[in-house]
Order: structure tokens, then sequence, then C-alpha cells
């Protein structure tokens, strides 16, 4: 007998796989397709007999090779065995309810000829990532099937990456995705946001090895904002940990340069500095303030303002946390205070509601007078239990940087 067949990792890997093919495999001649998937995924061959063997199609006592095992396991999008039973851990953790709201999300996706444009559509789409976010268990048992759908990838990962959960377990299912969707401009918008995560956990050596991938794709090949803008983010922030004025000062210069690439052709057309926004915070981020206001002014001069459009989920809020940050780091205190007083918190969009709420919360303990004050005190604790929650070691730097 095939001991794999019947092994918890035999049992776990063939349901991550059909969590990623889409459906199960109950028949024989499906493992033909099931193989050419693998192959264009992958580029790894594996062939339909051996999966028939590992779905217990064949019995005929052969063992599955561990090559064969890691292939699979390639495609699902996960490096060893280990980490499969982890996911499997949470994905255990799942109730009735959840799995049976989980699989008619994954009908959601399979509907065809949507206008993705429409609002309903949009709307229904943001409403399931709050869902699945706030679940660890949806999301294991959810994750490799977004990584792995063209439709659920565009809303789970490229339209809204979900930042403040990038240093913990989403930061495994993007990976996964990277690994499915291989074109130029996914990448460079992935590896991008996979180097903030480590900017943010403090690791100069991953950052380093990130911004090379990063670099390595061409400069041309997107017009987008977000993309361009996270790369300028990328590299001025690991010259920051480099403790290179060079690499600063020249990603600095092309920073401004960079913004032409990407300014709407007119003022009607843009609906909100996407790249300002960005690459201000990078600005506040290495403490370069003045860089920042002056980064924040061309979105200011160069954008309008709609206040009801569509994708509004609290970026002008982040925006004015962004500006009050650089007023203050210029020494415009009163400004700062100011700007604090009108944005309410519960308008953050919840991708980055925590990351800018510390930003936010570090300046407003930077204003208090008083260190013993109850204030002070709450503010702090409010601050390091939000770095231990999202994993931004990197904030306790900034607590530092104003001697906090």
């Amino acid at each position: 007998m095939n001991n794999w067949l019947v092994s918890q990792e035999g049992i776990l890997l063939r349901q991550q796989v059909e969590m990623v093919y889409g459906k199960p495999i109950l028949y024989s001649y499906e493992c033909e397709s099931l193989s050419n998937q693998i192959k264009i995924t992958t580029g790894l061959d594996i062939s339909a007999q051996t999966l028939r063997r590992m779905w217990g199609f064949i019995k005929d006592g052969v063992a599955i090779s561990k090559r064969s095992e890691q292939i699979v396991l390639k495609y699902v999008g996960i490096d060893e065995v280990k980490t499969l039973l982890k996911i499997k851990s949470k994905d255990s953790l799942i109730t009735s309810e959840e799995k049976v709201l989980a699989d008619f999300m994954k009908q959601f996706y399979e509907v065809e000829s949507v206008n993705e444009e429409d609002i309903n559509y949009l709307t229904a789409n943001y409403k399931i990532f709050i869902k699945v976010i706030s679940s660890e268990a949806m999301l294991a048992y959810l994750g490799p099937y977004f990584a792995k759908h063209p439709i659920a990838q565009v809303y789970f990962f490229e339209k809204a990456p979900y930042f403040d959960g990038i240093c913990g377990s989403y930061q495994h299912y993007f990976k996964m995705y990277l690994k499915q969707k291989k074109t130029a401009e996914a990448q460079l918008f992935g590896h991008c946001v996979l180097h903030f995560a480590a900017f943010m956990q403090g690791h100069p050596n991953l950052g380093e090895k990130l911004l090379k991938k990063i670099n390595a794709i061409d400069d041309s090949l997107s017009s987008h904002s977000f993309p361009v803008a996270r790369k300028v983010m990328a590299n001025l922030t690991q010259g920051f940990m480099n403790h290179d004025k060079k690499q600063i000062d020249t990603w600095t210069k092309i920073a401004f340069q960079w913004h032409n690439k990407v300014k709407p052709s007119s003022k009607r057309e843009s609906y909100f500095p996407f790249y300002p926004f960005v690459v201000a915070d990078a600005f506040n981020l290495i403490g370069n303030y003045e860089m920042a206001l002056q980064m924040i002014e061309i979105g200011e001069l160069d954008y309008m303002r709609f206040k009801d459009v569509a994708f509004n989920n609290g970026f002008y809020e982040s925006l004015d946390i962004i500006k009050a940050i650089a007023l203050f780091g210029t020494g415009k205190k009163d400004h700062a205070k100011r700007m604090f007083a009108r944005i309410d918190e519960a308008n953050l969009s919840f991708l980055t509601r925590k990351y800018f709420i510390i930003q936010k919360k570090i300046i407003e303990l930077a204003l208090c007078t008083h260190t013993t004050s109850k204030k002070f005190i709450s503010l702090k604790k409010e601050i390091n239990d939000l770095i231990q929650a999202t994993g931004f070691v990197f904030f306790k730097q900034i607590l530092k940087r104003f001697s906090l």
C-alpha cells in the first residue's frame, strides 16, 4: 500500500491542491489537466500517472518521491510540509458556518461577464476581503484559492494589499500569489510590498535581496502610480537601513523626476495623488520631512479632491496624517495639532488603519507636555500594543527619534 496516500501530509496536500485548482479531483482523467496546470504554474513536469498515484486512482505500491511532493508543494505556493501543517492548524479552526460562507465566496469569483467597475461589485469584493481578513481560519481556508484565481488576485492582493497584516499570516498568501502571477508589473509591485514588510520588521539583508529583484525589473514597464511610487519607497527606505546618504540623495532626486512619469494629463482625470501619497510617506519614515512637504505640495497643486468617489476609503484622512507628521517634523507643531483635530480615525481604511494610527499617536505622544501624565502613559501603551499586533518594529526607531 502507498503509505503517502493516507499520511497526514498526503491528505493535506491533496486538499490544498484542490483548493488552488478550484475543484476536487474526482476522476482519473482530471489528472491530465492538473498536470498541465502544474507545468504552466511552476515550469516543472509531473506526470498524470504520478498524480493518479497521489490521488489513489492507481494503487500499484509505487512510492511517491520527495521530488514529486516538492513539485506539488510549489504549485500551491508552499515551501515545505511544515508550512502546510501550520496552515492546516489554522484552517482546522474554521467553523461549519464559516466554511459554508467561504465556499459561497468562491462561487462569487466564478461569475462570468461581470462589470468590474460596477460599484456594487466593488463593494461586494471589499466586504469579502474584510470578512476573510478578520478570520485566521477563513484566511487559511481561502488564501490559496485567492492566490490562484485571476479575479480574486486583483481584489485580494493587487488593488488593495492588506498592509496592516503584511508582517503576519497574510504575507504567506501574498508570497503564494506572487508565485502564481508572473507578470512583470505584478512582480514589481509585489516585491515592493514585501520590501515594505522587511523594512517594517527591521531586516536590512532581506530588504537588500528584495531590492535587487525590484531594481532588475524594467523601469519603463509601468505608468501606474502605485508600482512606481513603491519602487521609489523601497530604494529610499533601503538607503535608510543601509545608512547610505548617497543612495537616499539619488532616489530623492529620482522621486521628483518620476512624478512626471505617472502624472495624469489633466486635473479632471486625477481624483487622488497616489504617487505623492506613497512617496511623502516614505520621506516621513526616513526623517526627511522637508521633502515630504514638497511632495505633498505637488499632490495638492496637481490633483483635485473628490470626496464622493467610490474608491474613497480613508485615503484623504491618511494623506492628512502624512502631512501633519511632515509639519510636525519641520517644527510646525501647532499646524500638526490642528490637522489631527479634524481627522476621524474611524474613517481610515482597514488596509492601513493600524499603520497610520501608530504614526499619528507617536506625534500625539511627542506633543504631550508631561511624560508622567495619564495621556502620555496611555498613548505609549497603545503604540506599543499596535507595534506588537502588526510587527511594525521600525516604529520603535521613530519613538527614539523623538526621544520617546
